[in-house]
């Protein structure tokens, strides 16, 4: 028996009540008005970015001032899996102590280059030293991080006291290798929105696990500086957003060759192999 779509009651816009029910359609479902309208998506491009994700992906949480409307959770959200061991790895970190601090853990698929997120830190109220503790329960023995990105502030002493220690001193002293990260704000959003894109496959170049809650949150939360839309409103949560960021410091987009880059004939010498020359 086919279930019946869910009737939800909705407020309108002169504030009645009507009961609706949503079915949902994309483009690829209407191949009829493909065929009579196929530049339809190539006008919907041209919209504002939000408006687009709407029409297009169905995606309706887009609101106005959001500041990665790039971020869909229909697109780059994704149930784990079981990662192959001999995939390169590495970590993004965000000092805190009253206000969380978070690691993320990323993994790079050598074929695509595609990255996955896919292990959340995310507390309040841990010192450093159980900060550390709680990062290696969570870490596998045999995982390797070519790179564990952090915070800049993680080198800073935090008292005055003459043996007083950074976070970087802690966390050596526990076996975590921090390596600073870039911290300019427009440098680290240019980065994420880069991976968030499309690569030559259609796909996202950063996937992450539905079990990264509060990154998910903060993405799909933050508000843009009105005053500097490049970068995200000062003074909101924003430490899981960050810590992916610093995990990304040095990113670039692969550069993937198209099927006909990749058969197109290579030139040859045509006197390699002639002997005498």
């Amino acid at each position: 028996m086919t279930e019946l779509p869910q009737v939800k009651t909705v407020e309108t816009l002169d504030h009645k009540l009507t009961d609706t029910v949503f079915l949902p359609a994309f483009i690829e479902d209407n191949q009829m008005g493909l065929q009579r309208d196929p530049d339809y998506e190539s006008r919907l491009e041209l919209q504002d970015p939000r408006t687009y994700k709407a029409l297009r992906n169905g995606d309706w949480s887009v609101f106005e001032g959001q500041f990665l409307p790039e971020f869909s959770y229909h697109v780059h959200v994704i149930k784990p899996f079981d990662l192959p061991r001999e995939w390169a790895r590495f970590r993004g970190y965000d000092w805190g102590f009253a206000a969380p601090a978070a690691m993320y853990w990323l993994a790079k698929d050598p074929a695509t280059k595609r990255l996955y997120v896919y292990r959340e830190f995310y507390q309040a109220g841990l010192t450093d030293p159980h900060q550390a503790e709680r990062i290696n329960e969570m870490t596998e023995s045999w995982e390797r991080f070519t790179f564990t990105y952090a915070d800049p502030s993680a080198w800073t002493k935090r008292t005055v006291d003459l043996d007083a220690k950074s976070t970087y001193d802690v966390m050596l002293e526990h076996g975590i290798l921090f390596t600073k990260a870039d911290n300019d704000q427009i440098g680290k959003s240019k980065r994420l929105r880069a991976g968030l894109a499309p690569l030559i496959d259609g796909k996202p170049g950063i996937y992450i696990f539905d079990t990264c809650v509060s990154l998910i949150a903060e993405l799909e939360g933050l508000l843009t500086d009105p005053d500097h839309p490049e970068k995200p409103l000062p003074n909101q949560t924003d430490h899981a957003y960050d810590a992916l960021c610093y995990a990304l410091t040095g990113y670039s987009p692969p550069i993937v060759k198209t099927e006909a880059e990749q058969n197109k004939p290579r030139w040859k010498n045509p006197y390699q192999g002639v002997k005498g020359l």
